[in-house]
């Protein structure tokens, strides 16, 4: 993943490995606040919403899937299988998901814009 890429900027058509994302019909979640729309992977549209920057390991595309919450909407850590589409939330919803890298059996992600809040989930 580039360094240059947050939630609020990112690549939306890339080719990481032999998997192609592109992101689609994006919006601003609020104002100056993440972005979200519709994904596809190697051409097929992925069920739901989704943001970005996505990372890839494997034959598995990781991004934040928009979901509702109880009051108003967040984030949670989807895996998506590039071959088959079947889509895995990982996490519980978090206010947002600023995916950074995966070392390991470990991806790492902010939960802030501000890089302060670090956490990662066991693969």
């Amino acid at each position: 993943m580039s360094r240059f890429e947050d939630p609020i900027q990112f690549v939306i058509k890339k080719k990481i490995g032999d998997v192609d994302i592109a992101y689609s019909d994006l919006i601003e979640i609020s104002q100056g606040g993440p972005e979200v729309g519709s994904l596809s992977i190697n051409g097929k549209i992925v069920e739901g919403r989704y943001g970005g920057p996505a990372i890839c390991k494997d034959e598995f595309v990781y991004v934040p899937a928009h979901v509702k919450k109880f009051l108003g909407t967040g984030f949670k850590l989807a895996r998506i299988n590039a071959n088959t589409l079947e889509v895995e939330y990982l996490s519980k919803i978090k206010d947002l998901i600023f995916l950074d890298k995966i070392e390991g059996n470990r991806i790492y992600f902010f939960e802030d814009m501000s890089k302060t809040i670090y956490s990662h989930y066991e693969l």
